[in-house]
């Protein structure tokens, strides 16, 4: 699991676990108890009265002035905690939608253009499909290869026409976007590889088998928010 996939699992848990700690600190749990016992009270005595009668619209109102304290309380953890949440998912969505490319990894390679020659990497620093060289027929393209990139140091060539041409893979060590590279008529773009932090033996709907950054995310930040409100209930903690 690399180390993007961690931090979303981490981050996912911490935040279930603050938006929690939140909701302990911040609610008045002992007005929340007594309006909803109030509540209850009223609702046994709406029971007894006859609908629509002043009486019952009386009750009413009561039981929705209670239902407005409580919710004005049960926001109070939001008001706090939006936007430090919004900032957590957009760094996330920067920094672990994707794994940076780096030495060892294998990423993907699409090539195009108009070109009939032979594409090679100095000292075998990048191989397609687990080649050092390439023989590339413009009627062929664009094709899509894996990559693995075996160095920092990278330069590629292209014999084409019976010229060499040549271009410095500068850059992409560490890119977390599509890096794109011309060779004379040839055009090679490396792809980051998406964070995916697990895969399921069966496919979801929109989601697919696959779970990446987002749904960790999502996922584990409900299953430890829950975990704990449950904890602060057992112990009546929280309202």
């Amino acid at each position: 699991m690399s180390i993007e996939a961690i931090l979303a699992i981490l981050i996912g848990i911490i935040v279930g676990v603050s938006g929690q700690v939140a909701y302990l600190l911040l609610i008045d749990h002992e007005m929340m108890k007594e309006s909803k016992g109030k509540i209850k009270e009223l609702q046994q005595q709406m029971k007894q009265l006859q609908p629509g009668s002043e009486q019952f619209k009386q009750v009413y109102s009561q039981v929705l002035a209670e239902n407005s304290k409580m919710m004005k309380q049960s926001f109070k953890p939001t008001y706090v905690t939006i936007v430090p949440f919004i900032i957590v998912f957009l760094v996330m969505s920067y920094y672990l939608s994707v794994v940076p490319i780096s030495t060892g990894s294998s990423v993907n390679a699409i090539l195009s253009g108009s070109v009939n020659g032979t594409l090679s990497f100095s000292k075998g620093c990048v191989t397609i499909s687990n080649s050092s060289n390439l023989t590339i027929v413009s009627a062929n393209l664009p094709q899509s290869f894996t990559a693995k990139i075996n160095s920092a140091t990278c330069t590629a060539f292209l014999i084409n026409n019976n010229a060499t041409h040549n271009t410095s893979l500068s850059g992409l060590i560490g890119a977390r976007s599509t890096v794109n590279y011309k060779i004379d008529n040839l055009s090679i773009a490396f792809s980051p590889n998406p964070v995916i932090v697990g895969t399921l033996p069966f496919s979801i709907p929109f989601i697919g088998n696959t779970i990446n950054w987002f749904w960790a995310y999502v996922f584990f930040s409900f299953v430890s928010s829950i975990a704990l409100n449950r904890v602060f209930k057992h112990y009546k903690m929280v309202s």
